[in-house]
Protein backbone atom coordinates (compact mmCIF):
# COMPACT_ATOMS: atom_id res chain seq x y z
CA UNK A 1 0.00 0.00 0.00
CA UNK A 2 1.61 3.20 -0.94
CA UNK A 3 1.69 6.17 1.67
CA UNK A 4 -1.01 8.08 -1.15
CA UNK A 5 -3.90 5.73 0.16
CA UNK A 6 -3.69 6.73 3.80
CA UNK A 7 -6.14 9.11 3.57
CA UNK A 8 -8.85 6.21 3.51
CA UNK A 9 -9.46 4.74 6.68
CA UNK A 10 -9.21 1.05 6.70
CA UNK A 11 -9.88 0.80 10.52
CA UNK A 12 -11.53 2.24 13.24
CA UNK A 13 -9.92 2.14 16.88
CA UNK A 14 -11.64 2.49 20.17
CA UNK A 15 -9.67 1.91 23.74
CA UNK A 16 -7.89 -1.49 23.25
CA UNK A 17 -9.96 -2.69 19.85
CA UNK A 18 -10.03 -1.47 16.27
CA UNK A 19 -12.39 -2.37 13.84
CA UNK A 20 -12.48 -2.78 10.24
CA UNK A 21 -14.69 -0.59 8.69
CA UNK A 22 -15.48 -3.29 6.12
CA UNK A 23 -16.74 -5.57 7.98
CA UNK A 24 -18.72 -3.49 10.57
CA UNK A 25 -19.11 -6.61 13.23
CA UNK A 26 -15.47 -7.49 13.39
CA UNK A 27 -13.26 -5.48 15.97
CA UNK A 28 -9.40 -6.85 16.39
CA UNK A 29 -7.11 -5.78 18.88
CA UNK A 30 -4.47 -4.05 18.42
CA UNK A 31 -2.23 -7.20 18.87
CA UNK A 32 -4.39 -9.06 16.19
CA UNK A 33 -4.18 -5.87 13.63
CA UNK A 34 -0.22 -5.70 14.06
CA UNK A 35 -0.02 -9.70 13.20
CA UNK A 36 -2.43 -8.98 10.56
CA UNK A 37 -0.84 -5.97 8.44
CA UNK A 38 2.48 -8.17 9.00
CA UNK A 39 1.27 -10.86 7.25
CA UNK A 40 -0.25 -8.65 4.74
CA UNK A 41 3.73 -7.42 4.29
CA UNK A 42 5.21 -10.92 4.02
CA UNK A 43 2.51 -11.52 1.16
CA UNK A 44 3.01 -9.09 -0.67
CA UNK A 45 6.88 -9.33 -0.81
CA UNK A 46 6.34 -12.83 -1.74
CA UNK A 47 4.01 -11.32 -4.69
CA UNK A 48 6.22 -8.79 -5.58
CA UNK A 49 10.07 -10.82 -5.25
CA UNK A 50 8.56 -13.70 -6.77
CA UNK A 51 9.75 -17.34 -6.24
CA UNK A 52 13.50 -16.54 -7.32
CA UNK A 53 13.53 -12.41 -7.51
CA UNK A 54 16.57 -12.13 -5.91
CA UNK A 55 17.49 -9.11 -8.31
CA UNK A 56 15.32 -6.62 -6.83
CA UNK A 57 15.33 -4.95 -3.55
CA UNK A 58 14.99 -7.23 -0.40
CA UNK A 59 12.86 -4.94 1.47
CA UNK A 60 9.15 -3.94 1.40
CA UNK A 61 6.91 -1.32 3.26
CA UNK A 62 3.80 -0.69 4.04
CA UNK A 63 2.37 2.27 5.87
CA UNK A 64 -1.05 2.70 6.99
CA UNK A 65 -2.54 5.63 9.21
CA UNK A 66 -5.72 4.85 11.73
CA UNK A 67 -7.54 7.72 12.43
CA UNK A 68 -11.23 8.94 13.64
CA UNK A 69 -9.40 7.63 16.92
CA UNK A 70 -11.75 7.32 20.17
CA UNK A 71 -11.49 9.09 23.15
CA UNK A 72 -8.22 11.11 21.40
CA UNK A 73 -8.25 14.53 19.96
CA UNK A 74 -9.64 14.97 16.46
CA UNK A 75 -6.57 15.55 15.12
CA UNK A 76 -4.94 12.35 16.38
CA UNK A 77 -3.60 9.62 13.97
CA UNK A 78 -1.60 6.75 14.64
CA UNK A 79 0.68 5.27 11.61
CA UNK A 80 1.67 1.42 11.36
CA UNK A 81 5.18 1.60 9.76
CA UNK A 82 6.07 -2.25 9.00
CA UNK A 83 9.54 -3.06 6.62
CA UNK A 84 9.89 -6.67 5.36
CA UNK A 85 13.09 -7.46 4.91
CA UNK A 86 14.31 -10.84 2.99
CA UNK A 87 17.41 -12.45 4.47
CA UNK A 88 17.80 -15.31 2.43
CA UNK A 89 20.02 -15.83 -1.03
CA UNK A 90 19.56 -19.53 -2.00
CA UNK A 91 16.22 -20.25 -3.81
CA UNK A 92 16.42 -23.87 -2.60
CA UNK A 93 16.81 -23.30 1.06
CA UNK A 94 13.64 -22.08 3.30
CA UNK A 95 13.24 -18.19 2.76
CA UNK A 96 13.13 -16.25 6.09
CA UNK A 97 11.49 -12.98 6.13
CA UNK A 98 12.27 -10.66 8.89
CA UNK A 99 9.56 -7.56 9.82
CA UNK A 100 10.05 -4.67 11.76
CA UNK A 101 6.84 -2.81 13.17
CA UNK A 102 6.78 0.94 14.40
CA UNK A 103 3.72 2.57 15.95
CA UNK A 104 4.14 6.33 15.92
CA UNK A 105 0.68 8.21 17.52
CA UNK A 106 0.72 11.98 16.03
CA UNK A 107 -1.67 13.90 18.54
CA UNK A 108 -0.83 17.40 16.56
CA UNK A 109 1.05 18.97 14.13
CA UNK A 110 4.24 18.99 15.81
CA UNK A 111 3.94 16.36 18.80
CA UNK A 112 4.65 12.69 17.94
CA UNK A 113 4.48 9.60 20.70
CA UNK A 114 6.94 6.90 19.43
CA UNK A 115 5.88 3.70 20.60
CA UNK A 116 8.42 0.91 21.34
CA UNK A 117 9.38 -1.33 17.67
CA UNK A 118 8.66 -4.77 17.34
CA UNK A 119 10.67 -7.21 15.10
CA UNK A 120 9.43 -11.01 13.97
CA UNK A 121 10.38 -13.85 12.05
CA UNK A 122 8.47 -16.22 9.60
CA UNK A 123 9.71 -18.92 7.35
CA UNK A 124 8.39 -19.60 4.20
CA UNK A 125 9.51 -23.03 3.23
CA UNK A 126 11.84 -23.69 -0.29
CA UNK A 127 9.96 -24.09 -3.37
CA UNK A 128 9.85 -27.38 -5.29
CA UNK A 129 12.16 -29.65 -6.47
CA UNK A 130 12.25 -30.16 -10.21
CA UNK A 131 11.41 -33.94 -9.55
CA UNK A 132 8.00 -32.78 -7.52
CA UNK A 133 7.10 -30.10 -10.69
CA UNK A 134 8.07 -32.51 -13.67
CA UNK A 135 6.73 -36.11 -11.73
CA UNK A 136 4.46 -34.89 -9.18
CA UNK A 137 3.26 -37.95 -7.12
CA UNK A 138 3.45 -40.74 -9.81
CA UNK A 139 5.85 -43.39 -10.01
CA UNK A 140 6.54 -43.13 -13.43
CA UNK A 141 10.60 -42.73 -14.31
CA UNK A 142 10.82 -40.49 -17.54
CA UNK A 143 8.58 -38.12 -18.66
CA UNK A 144 8.35 -36.77 -22.28
CA UNK A 145 8.67 -32.84 -22.39
CA UNK A 146 6.85 -30.79 -25.95
CA UNK A 147 9.89 -28.38 -26.60
CA UNK A 148 7.93 -25.50 -27.26
CA UNK A 149 10.92 -23.01 -28.12
CA UNK A 150 14.26 -22.93 -28.39
CA UNK A 151 17.41 -20.51 -27.85
CA UNK A 152 21.23 -21.49 -28.45
CA UNK A 153 23.20 -18.77 -26.84
CA UNK A 154 26.99 -18.32 -25.96
CA UNK A 155 27.39 -22.53 -26.28
CA UNK A 156 24.15 -22.49 -23.40
CA UNK A 157 20.91 -24.05 -24.99
CA UNK A 158 17.32 -22.77 -23.56
CA UNK A 159 14.66 -24.54 -23.89
CA UNK A 160 11.07 -23.68 -22.96
CA UNK A 161 9.38 -27.31 -22.63
CA UNK A 162 5.66 -27.96 -21.66
CA UNK A 163 5.00 -30.93 -18.94
CA UNK A 164 1.35 -32.46 -19.39
CA UNK A 165 1.96 -34.54 -16.96
CA UNK A 166 1.61 -31.69 -14.56
CA UNK A 167 0.52 -29.29 -17.01
CA UNK A 168 3.55 -27.34 -16.56
CA UNK A 169 5.53 -24.61 -18.35
CA UNK A 170 9.09 -24.48 -17.15
CA UNK A 171 12.48 -23.61 -19.37
CA UNK A 172 15.23 -25.58 -18.87
CA UNK A 173 19.28 -25.21 -19.71
CA UNK A 174 22.09 -27.29 -20.29
CA UNK A 175 25.45 -27.35 -22.60
CA UNK A 176 24.94 -26.55 -26.31
CA UNK A 177 26.62 -30.01 -26.81
CA UNK A 178 24.32 -31.99 -25.20
CA UNK A 179 21.31 -31.02 -27.37
CA UNK A 180 23.63 -30.74 -30.65
CA UNK A 181 25.59 -33.47 -33.48
CA UNK A 182 27.84 -30.77 -35.45
CA UNK A 183 25.89 -28.45 -36.95
CA UNK A 184 22.08 -29.69 -36.10
CA UNK A 185 20.83 -28.81 -32.44
CA UNK A 186 17.12 -29.17 -30.84
CA UNK A 187 16.60 -25.78 -32.44
CA UNK A 188 16.83 -26.97 -36.05
CA UNK A 189 14.63 -29.80 -35.47
CA UNK A 190 11.41 -27.61 -33.87
CA UNK A 191 11.85 -25.27 -36.82
CA UNK A 192 11.82 -28.16 -39.35
CA UNK A 193 9.24 -29.92 -37.92
CA UNK A 194 7.25 -27.02 -37.83
CA UNK A 195 7.85 -26.06 -41.25
CA UNK A 196 6.64 -29.60 -42.62
CA UNK A 197 3.68 -29.21 -40.64
CA UNK A 198 2.97 -26.03 -42.08
CA UNK A 199 3.46 -27.48 -45.70
CA UNK A 200 2.80 -31.22 -45.49
CA UNK A 201 -0.33 -30.85 -42.64
CA UNK A 202 1.49 -33.59 -40.69
CA UNK A 203 1.60 -32.93 -36.88
CA UNK A 204 4.88 -33.47 -35.72
CA UNK A 205 6.68 -32.35 -32.26
CA UNK A 206 10.24 -32.34 -30.71
CA UNK A 207 10.49 -34.24 -27.17
CA UNK A 208 12.81 -34.15 -24.63
CA UNK A 209 12.18 -37.45 -22.55
CA UNK A 210 13.78 -37.15 -19.42
CA UNK A 211 14.92 -39.74 -17.11
CA UNK A 212 14.08 -39.48 -13.38
CA UNK A 213 17.11 -40.05 -12.27
CA UNK A 214 19.29 -37.58 -10.67
CA UNK A 215 17.23 -34.63 -11.71
CA UNK A 216 17.16 -33.03 -8.55
CA UNK A 217 20.45 -32.00 -9.20
CA UNK A 218 18.99 -29.82 -11.43
CA UNK A 219 19.68 -25.90 -9.92
CA UNK A 220 17.17 -23.00 -10.52
CA UNK A 221 18.75 -20.04 -11.49
CA UNK A 222 16.90 -16.77 -12.78
CA UNK A 223 13.49 -18.93 -13.31
CA UNK A 224 15.50 -21.31 -15.34
CA UNK A 225 16.34 -25.31 -14.11
CA UNK A 226 20.26 -25.49 -15.31
CA UNK A 227 20.34 -29.66 -15.31
CA UNK A 228 23.43 -31.38 -14.15
CA UNK A 229 24.09 -32.67 -18.25
CA UNK A 230 26.45 -35.31 -17.46
CA UNK A 231 24.09 -36.96 -14.79
CA UNK A 232 21.08 -37.13 -16.57
CA UNK A 233 19.33 -39.51 -19.07
CA UNK A 234 17.45 -38.07 -22.07
CA UNK A 235 16.89 -38.21 -25.47
CA UNK A 236 15.58 -35.90 -27.93
CA UNK A 237 12.84 -36.94 -30.63
CA UNK A 238 10.17 -35.86 -33.32
CA UNK A 239 7.11 -36.98 -32.96
CA UNK A 240 3.32 -37.22 -34.43
CA UNK A 241 2.17 -39.16 -31.22
CA UNK A 242 1.03 -37.26 -28.57
CA UNK A 243 3.11 -37.49 -25.19
CA UNK A 244 1.45 -40.43 -23.98
CA UNK A 245 2.10 -42.26 -26.73
CA UNK A 246 5.92 -41.38 -26.73
CA UNK A 247 5.68 -42.64 -22.86
CA UNK A 248 3.90 -45.91 -24.59
CA UNK A 249 6.42 -46.51 -26.64
CA UNK A 250 8.92 -45.74 -24.26
CA UNK A 251 8.03 -47.82 -21.73
CA UNK A 252 7.43 -51.30 -23.97
CA UNK A 253 10.84 -50.52 -25.51
CA UNK A 254 12.48 -50.50 -21.76
CA UNK A 255 10.11 -53.27 -20.70
CA UNK A 256 11.72 -55.67 -23.61
CA UNK A 257 8.10 -56.01 -25.31
CA UNK A 258 9.12 -53.78 -28.44
CA UNK A 259 12.41 -53.91 -30.81
CA UNK A 260 14.22 -50.77 -32.30
CA UNK A 261 13.95 -51.27 -36.34
CA UNK A 262 15.51 -49.13 -38.81
CA UNK A 263 13.38 -48.56 -41.67
CA UNK A 264 14.33 -46.98 -45.05
CA UNK A 265 12.05 -45.87 -47.83
CA UNK A 266 13.17 -48.65 -50.21
CA UNK A 267 10.09 -50.60 -51.17
CA UNK A 268 9.88 -54.05 -49.97
CA UNK A 269 8.86 -57.16 -52.06
CA UNK A 270 4.91 -57.42 -50.32
CA UNK A 271 2.84 -54.81 -50.09
CA UNK A 272 3.32 -52.20 -47.33
CA UNK A 273 6.79 -53.62 -46.99
CA UNK A 274 10.27 -51.70 -46.36
CA UNK A 275 13.72 -52.92 -46.49
CA UNK A 276 15.36 -51.88 -42.59
CA UNK A 277 17.76 -53.16 -40.24
CA UNK A 278 17.79 -54.60 -36.90
CA UNK A 279 20.86 -54.50 -34.63
CA UNK A 280 22.06 -57.91 -34.01
CA UNK A 281 20.03 -59.34 -36.86
CA UNK A 282 21.29 -57.40 -39.80
CA UNK A 283 19.45 -56.05 -43.05
CA UNK A 284 15.76 -57.16 -42.95
CA UNK A 285 12.65 -56.48 -44.80
CA UNK A 286 9.53 -55.22 -42.42
CA UNK A 287 5.88 -55.76 -43.04
CA UNK A 288 3.64 -52.94 -41.62
CA UNK A 289 -0.07 -53.64 -40.83
CA UNK A 290 -1.22 -50.77 -43.08
CA UNK A 291 -0.18 -48.18 -45.49
CA UNK A 292 -1.09 -45.77 -42.65
CA UNK A 293 2.27 -46.80 -40.51
CA UNK A 294 4.50 -46.99 -44.24
CA UNK A 295 3.30 -43.27 -45.19
CA UNK A 296 4.32 -42.28 -41.41
CA UNK A 297 8.27 -43.68 -41.90
CA UNK A 298 8.08 -42.09 -45.36
CA UNK A 299 7.49 -38.33 -43.84
CA UNK A 300 9.82 -39.04 -40.99
CA UNK A 301 12.35 -40.01 -43.45
CA UNK A 302 11.76 -37.07 -45.44
CA UNK A 303 11.54 -34.58 -42.54
CA UNK A 304 14.97 -36.15 -41.79
CA UNK A 305 16.41 -35.47 -45.14
CA UNK A 306 15.31 -32.00 -45.15
CA UNK A 307 17.08 -31.76 -41.82
CA UNK A 308 20.29 -32.93 -43.02
CA UNK A 309 19.86 -31.39 -46.56
CA UNK A 310 20.14 -34.91 -48.08
CA UNK A 311 16.78 -34.65 -50.63
CA UNK A 312 15.70 -38.19 -51.54
CA UNK A 313 17.84 -40.37 -49.38
CA UNK A 314 16.55 -43.52 -48.28
CA UNK A 315 18.15 -44.29 -45.65
CA UNK A 316 19.32 -40.98 -43.29
CA UNK A 317 19.90 -43.01 -40.70
CA UNK A 318 23.09 -44.07 -42.21
CA UNK A 319 24.44 -40.45 -41.55
CA UNK A 320 24.68 -41.03 -37.78
CA UNK A 321 23.10 -37.90 -36.46
CA UNK A 322 19.91 -38.54 -37.23
CA UNK A 323 18.39 -42.05 -36.33
CA UNK A 324 14.63 -42.87 -37.88
CA UNK A 325 13.33 -45.76 -36.22
CA UNK A 326 10.38 -47.63 -35.71
CA UNK A 327 9.73 -48.96 -31.85
CA UNK A 328 7.42 -52.42 -32.67
CA UNK A 329 6.64 -55.21 -31.47
CA UNK A 330 7.39 -57.98 -34.38
CA UNK A 331 8.45 -61.80 -34.94
CA UNK A 332 9.96 -63.04 -37.54
CA UNK A 333 7.71 -64.92 -40.88
CA UNK A 334 10.39 -66.54 -42.98
CA UNK A 335 12.87 -64.94 -45.65
CA UNK A 336 12.49 -63.84 -48.98
CA UNK A 337 14.78 -64.98 -51.42
CA UNK A 338 16.42 -66.98 -48.99
CA UNK A 339 18.24 -64.17 -48.25
CA UNK A 340 16.84 -61.16 -45.99
CA UNK A 341 14.46 -62.20 -42.97
CA UNK A 342 10.92 -60.85 -43.20
CA UNK A 343 9.14 -59.65 -39.70
CA UNK A 344 5.71 -58.46 -39.47
CA UNK A 345 4.64 -56.00 -37.07
CA UNK A 346 2.36 -57.00 -34.33
CA UNK A 347 2.53 -54.01 -32.21
CA UNK A 348 2.87 -50.78 -33.71
CA UNK A 349 4.65 -47.99 -31.29
CA UNK A 350 5.26 -45.05 -33.26
CA UNK A 351 7.94 -43.78 -35.74
CA UNK A 352 10.37 -41.64 -34.27
CA UNK A 353 13.40 -39.18 -36.25
CA UNK A 354 16.25 -39.53 -32.77
CA UNK A 355 18.98 -37.04 -32.24
CA UNK A 356 21.86 -38.85 -32.01
CA UNK A 357 23.98 -36.00 -29.52
CA UNK A 358 27.61 -35.24 -29.28
CA UNK A 359 27.62 -35.61 -25.32
CA UNK A 360 25.43 -36.81 -23.57
CA UNK A 361 23.64 -40.32 -22.33
CA UNK A 362 20.61 -41.38 -23.85
CA UNK A 363 18.01 -42.93 -21.47
CA UNK A 364 17.06 -45.20 -24.33
CA UNK A 365 20.60 -46.49 -26.06
CA UNK A 366 19.43 -48.42 -29.18
CA UNK A 367 17.43 -45.83 -30.46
Amino acid sequence: MSEDDTKVPLFECEGNGCQDLMEPSRKFTRRELLKYAGAAAIGALIAYFGIEGFQKPTSYKVTETIYKTINKPANATETVTITVTKTSINSQAPQTYTTTTTVTETITETSTTPSPTTTTTTTIQPPKTLEEILFGNSDIQFIPLEVKNVKIDNNTAYLTVYDYLTNTELQIELPTQYVSNGSINIGDLLSAANNFNSTRGTNYKVYFVLGRANINQAILQNGKWNLPAPQIYYNIIISDGGWEDVYNAFQNLLNGNATVVMPTSNQGPYANTLYAWINGIGSIIISYQNGQQVNNVENSINLANSILGTPNNPNPTGQGTLHVDNIANVQQEGKYNNQYPVYEVNKYFGTYTVLITEQGTPLVSNL
